[in-house]
């Protein structure tokens, strides 16, 4: 796993010139919380519509493919893409 560190270095200009202000710092922590508030209810609904979809293709497959199926039959009675005879 790799670990990322933050530093600064003054001889690769990644050091900030001026320090924040308290109130600065403030407003970009305030916009940092509500893009994580953002993020969070994004993150809740792709789940909620992950499990939905996975409910959904439960129920095709067991529609398609009930469970008790006879020995002769063996398999999945769907038919699959087989050639034509011309």
């Amino acid at each position: 796993m790799k670990c990322l560190i933050d530093t600064h270095d003054k001889n690769k200009g990644s050091f900030p010139e001026h320090e924040l202000t308290e109130e600065q710092f403030f407003e970009q922590f305030a916009a940092l919380e509500e893009g994580i508030a953002l993020l969070q209810i994004h993150m809740r609904g792709m789940s909620e519509n992950a499990k939905l979809f996975g409910s959904l293709a439960r129920h095709m497959r067991r529609s398609i493919c009930p469970t008790t199926l006879s020995p002769r039959q063996g398999a999945c009675p769907v038919p699959t893409c087989v050639p034509r005879d011309p």
